[in-house]
């Protein structure tokens, strides 16, 4: 059996660097993005959850989507991988 890895390209690793917020130190953004990771990773290697949502219209129009922590992850399965595509931080278009 094969396992599924989740792969995070480098803009979006990027992207989640640059996630600020007011109620946050910058070692709390650290800490709560790596918890964010975490959960993403866990919800996409479960091998029970096959059915995710995908987006109807917009952008990313019928693309699988998922939402941890009021963040929106877009990815794709391609074989055993799971490609996070882009991630939306709250309150962004």
């Amino acid at each position: 059996m094969t396992s599924r890895r989740v792969i995070w390209p480098s803009p979006i690793r990027m992207k989640l660097l640059s996630f600020e917020s007011i109620h946050f130190t910058s070692d709390e953004t650290l800490d709560f993005i790596a918890h964010f990771v975490l959960e993403t990773e866990q919800a996409l290697l479960n091998p029970v959850i096959s059915q995710y949502y995908t987006e109807d219209h917009g952008e990313f129009q019928g693309v699988s989507r998922i939402v941890i922590r009021k963040f929106k992850v877009y990815f794709e399965l391609i074989g055993y991988d799971a490609v996070i595509l882009a991630i939306k931080f709250p309150r962004e278009s």
